[in-house]
C-alpha cells in the first residue's frame, strides 16, 4: 500500500474508528465469545462459527485502518491563496447545460462520500477540476456524453 493522502478530518475519523473498534468493540465481543463459550457445541456450533465470522471481520478492519494510518500522509491547507483547485480545497461548480450548482471538498478516495460533498481527487470530475482555475470552464467526457462546468469558487478554509 502506497502512501495515502487524507484530510486532517478524515486521519481524525480513522483515528476514531480504530479506537472504537480496539478499545470497545474487540473487547466486546471476546466477552461475547467467553460468555457463549460453555453452550457451544463444538467447532461446528453455529453460533461459534458466527461469532467467528464477526471477530476475522472486525480484525480485517483494525488491520485496514491500521495500515491506512501507517501509509497516511496528511496534507493541511497552505499559505497560497486558493487561485487553483487543489488537494483539501472547497469548490462551488455550475453545470453548464442545467445551471445547477454543486459544492465538493476535494479528498482522496479514502475519505471521498459525494452524497456529503466529498469528491475523490482520482475521480473523473475531481481530476477534471484539479490545477484549475476560478471562473475556469471544465469539460469532462461521460458515457451520457460530454458534460461542462464552471469554477465559481474556491476556498481553503483548513489550515
Amino acid at each position: 500500500m502506497g502512501k495515502i493522502l487524507l484530510t486532517r478530518a478524515g486521519y481524525e475519523e480513522i483515528l476514531r474508528e480504530l479506537r472504537f473498534l480496539s478499545l470497545d468493540e474487540r473487547p466486546r465481543l471476546l466477552r461475547e465469545m467467553m460468555e457463549a463459550a460453555p453452550e457451544w457445541e463444538g467447532a461446528a456450533d453455529p453460533e461459534f462459527q458466527r461469532l467467528l465470522a464477526r471477530r476475522r471481520r472486525l480484525e480485517r478492519r483494525i488491520e485496514y485502518l491500521q495500515q491506512l494510518l501507517s501509509n497516511a500522509e496528511v496534507l493541511v491547507g497552505s499559505n497560497h491563496p486558493p487561485d487553483r483547485v487543489r488537494f483539501n480545497c472547497r469548490v462551488r461548480i455550475r453545470n453548464l447545460a442545467t445551471g445547477k450548482e454543486q459544492q465538493f471538498r476535494l479528498v482522496g478516495p479514502v475519505e471521498a462520500d459525494a452524497q456529503n460533498g466529498r469528491l475523490s481527487i482520482t475521480s473523473p470530475l475531481g481530476r477534471a477540476l484539479m490545477g484549475r482555475a476560478l471562473g475556469e470552464r471544465v469539460d469532462l467526457e461521460t458515457p451520457a456524453g460530454l458534460r461542462s462546468y464552471q469554477i465559481l469558487s474556491i476556498f481553503m478554509d483548513d489550515p
